[in-house]
This record gives C-alpha cells, sequence and structure tokens, in this order.
C-alpha cells in the first residue's frame, strides 16, 4: 500500500475554521491594493502586505486611523451604531506628511459590516469597518505639476498687481497734499489776486482731473468666492511653489502639519498670497551672504475656535521696535531697497485681517523670527460669509 496516498497532510487535519481563516488569509495578502479590516474598538483585525507599507509611506503608527479621520471624521460613532453606516466609494484623500516628504494621494472605500454570531443564549451582533486605499499619488503628480505652474504664474500676476495697487494708491496721497495746499491758497488769494486765483484754479482742475485718470489706472483687486479651505493643502502649495529659491539659497524646510486639520472659510488666493509673503520674507532673511543656520519650521494645529499657523526661522529676527513698522506699506529692513518694496507684509496682514484673524511676528524659540498666524474656524471676516 502507498502511504503516501493515504497519510493526511498536517492542513487537512486542521479545523475547518482555521483553514477557511488561512484561505482568506492568504487571498488577502495577495490583493493589489491595501485592506484593513477594523473591529468595534477601531484595533485592526485583518490586514494584507500592501497595509503594512502605508506604516512606512505615512509615518503613523495606525494608517487606518488617519485615512479614517480624514475620510470618515465619524467613524468611531458608525462601529459603535451610535449613527447609521454608510458606504464611501474610491474618496480621493490628499495627505501631507511630515517632514517636507512628498504628498500622498490615496483613494479609499469604506464599506461597514455587520455580521449575526449565534450564541446559546443570545445573538451578538458584531460591527466591522473594512477599509480598501488605493495609492494614485502617481497618476496625481502630473496633474500637480501643471496645477503648480498655474498658481505659480497667478500668484506672480497677482502680486504684480498689488504692488500696482500700492504704488499708485501711495503716489495719489501724496499728490492729493501740494493740491489741497493749492485749494487753500486760492481762496486767500480770491480777493486780493483774482487773476491768480482764477488760473491756481484752473490748474488746479485739471491737476484733480489728472488725478482721477490715475485711479482709473489702479487694477481692480481680484474677487473670490469664499470656500471651505484646508490650510495643510494651502501652506504645501506655498512650499512648492519657493522651493526652487530654497534650494537656491541651502534652506531646508522641517514640515509638520497637524493630519486632521479643520477647514476655515476664506478665499483661497489670498490665503496662498497671505502665506507667500510670509515664506518670502523667512528665505529673504536667511539669504544673506555669510548666515549659516538656514532653516525654516512650518507648523499647523488646531487652537480652540481657531487654526494656528506657525513659521520659525533661524534668521536674524525682527528687533522689537520694528514689529509694527514692518507691516507699514513701502518700510523694509531689507539692504537692496529696488529688489524690496515692502508690500508684502502690509498685504499679509490686511488678508489675515479680513479673514477675521491675526497675524504677530515675535521671537522663535530656537532665535530668528516667528510668524504666528490665527484664523478663525468655519467663518471670515470682511466678506460676512459665516458657517
Amino acid at each position: 500500500m502507498n502511504t503516501a496516498l493515504t497519510t493526511p497532510s498536517p492542513r487537512a487535519s486542521l479545523p475547518p475554521e482555521i483553514l477557511w481563516q488561512t484561505l482568506i488569509e492568504s487571498v488577502v495578502d495577495e490583493a493589489p491594493m491595501a485592506l484593513a479590516l477594523l473591529d468595534e474598538t477601531g484595533r485592526v483585525v485583518l490586514d494584507n502586505q500592501e497595509y503594512k507599507k502605508l506604516y512606512t509611506d505615512l509615518g503613523t503608527m495606525e494608517p487606518a486611523h488617519l485615512l479614517l479621520e480624514t475620510a470618515v471624521p465619524e467613524w468611531r460613532a458608525t462601529l459603535l451604531g451610535a449613527i447609521t453606516p454608510e458606504k464611501i466609494h474610491a474618496r480621493e484623500l490628499r495627505i501631507d506628511r511630515p517632514g517636507g516628504a512628498a504628498l500622498r494621494w490615496y483613494s479609499c472605500s469604506v464599506l461597514p459590516i455587520a455580521t449575526d454570531v449565534s450564541d446559546e443564549n443570545a445573538d451578538i451582533a458584531k460591527r466591522y469597518l473594512l477599509l480598501v486605499v488605493n495609492d494614485v499619488s502617481a497618476l496625481r503628480q502630473g496633474q500637480e505639476k501643471a496645477r503648480l505652474a498655474a498658481l505659480r504664474a497667478l500668484l506672480a500676476e497677482e502680486e504684480h498687481a498689488e504692488v500696482l495697487r500700492e504704488s499708485l494708491s501711495a503716489v495719489l496721497y501724496r499728490l492729493e497734499g501740494p493740491l489741497n495746499v493749492m485749494h487753500s491758497a486760492i481762496g486767500m488769494l480770491k480777493t486780493r489776486e483774482p487773476a491768480m486765483s482764477g488760473a491756481l484754479s484752473a490748474a488746479l482742475a485739471d491737476g484733480r482731473a489728472h488725478l482721477k485718470e490715475l485711479r482709473q489706472l489702479i487694477p481692480p483687486g481680484t474677487r473670490e468666492a469664499v470656500t471651505p479651505v484646508n490650510l495643510n493643502e494651502v501652506l504645501r502649495d506655498v512650499l512648492d511653489v519657493c522651493t526652487a529659491r530654497m534650494l537656491l539659497n541651502g534652506i531646508t524646510v522641517n514640515w509638520q502639519p497637524t493630519a486632521t486639520l479643520p477647514a476655515i472659510l476664506g478665499c483661497p488666493m489670498q490665503l496662498h498670497s497671505l502665506f507667500k509673503a510670509l515664506m518670502d520674507n523667512a528665505i529673504d532673511a536667511l539669504s544673506q551672504r555669510g548666515w549659516k543656520l538656514r532653516e525654516i519650521s512650518l507648523s499647523t494645529a488646531p487652537s480652540g475656535d481657531y487654526v494656528q499657523v506657525i513659521i520659525d526661522d533661524r534668521g536674524p529676527g525682527v528687533p522689537a521696535e520694528l514689529r509694527l513698522k514692518v507691516f507699514e506699506p513701502f518700510f523694509t529692513t531689507r539692504p537692496q531697497q529696488g529688489q524690496h518694496l515692502g508690500t508684502g507684509l502690509s498685504r499679509a496682514l490686511q488678508v489675515a485681517s479680513e479673514h477675521g484673524g491675526s497675524l504677530e511676528l515675535t521671537d522663535a524659540p530656537g532665535g530668528g523670527c516667528r510668524a504666528l498666524v490665527e484664523l478663525p474656524i468655519g467663518k471670515i471676516g470682511k466678506t460676512g460669509a459665516e458657517a
């Protein structure tokens, strides 16, 4: 007798439930997408090799928690039965990774699962969440390059228009002074020198007409719709736009975003301009010849009813007596006056104020300058929109 044909294999002697579990784990492990099954406590009870790669990619203790917090903030209530579970199909998420690492985009699907396990005494219902994750970063990178190129052009155009607006406004303001003096002089000359008074009146009228024509040359401000804005995305865009300048000057960035940052209501392009001005200011401070500590730290975090953004540079800092003056239009501490018109910080303060927030310059803990921006969650100032 051929004993090889009759001797049962070790696998065949296993209980059926163990065989099924082994089969399921083998199939799940071969899946080309990341899979994770979470129980009612939020613990991952089943995953695969693609999911394990997310630990390295996202740099977090439990990738499923980060992805679910981003895609379905109420996911824990779904597991506990506090709210009606809802299936989510292919929702795309953009994940900012700490330390300036490359962006990641994931297409996530979430499937609530309820099972009934019969017991001798009662039926016990168990709830699970199945998370399916596809990495679509490669697909989105090409689209991002095109979008950032367009954003770079828009920011440069808006910056140029803003400088032109402020420059013309300043010139007109200064021209108003001599014309006002002339108006007073005409009043005094009316009785004593009527002929001269008439000539000056004609010149004054011409001057005011020319000022009116100049005012019409001021570019109008860009009108934007108020929308929910994730400041992590705005800051990441600004970092990408500023990358070339930072590389040219040997500047490194420590980027520490809070992954689950609440959205604010705001005007995206204005917010891009705000943080671009602050980053330009930090880069200028670190680009001085001979300066060794060329590092910028950038972080975001919720703070009560506000979202807080902190930009620290290791530059020379701003003296306490100048921390208000630097927000005045056309004031600059940079030695090359022709290249720095001094309008960036004044515009940044205006945007923060229009969004119901604040901008403050202080000393950075490690030396240098700290720019602290606080913007309210769910509302905006001047436009009147409110959540």
